[in-house]
């Protein structure tokens, strides 16, 4: 089992209201700036389910925030998003976006 840590994120329009965004991609690494490897939102479930983890890190807080997998109840499917906290720059949603490759 491995664990990744998520530098930067692909965002979607949602497939039903209300309107919202989810993670349809994901860039893993150890440089914030750089991706090493990209993942659609399948393979990070996929990799989840076998028993990987996936985590960020905030640049400027140093703190981590867990990846987890959630329903989205309009949409019918799962997807993921961070662990809550109080911590800002660690939210998958605040990550930068990926840049086309990245």
């Amino acid at each position: 089992m491995a664990s990744y840590r998520i530098v930067c994120t692909t965002q979607a329009p949602a497939s039903a209201p209300p309107s919202h965004q989810h993670i349809v991609e994901v860039g893993t690494g150890t440089d914030p700036d750089k991706a090493d490897r990209r993942w659609t939102l399948d393979q990070v479930l996929a990799a989840m389910d076998a028993g990987d983890t996936f985590y960020t890190q905030g640049n400027t807080s140093g703190k981590r925030a867990s990846v987890e997998k959630y329903l989205c109840s309009s949409c019918r499917r799962t997807y993921i998003r961070s662990s809550p906290d109080a911590v800002a720059d660690n939210n998958l949603d605040n990550l930068r976006r990926c840049r086309g490759w990245d």
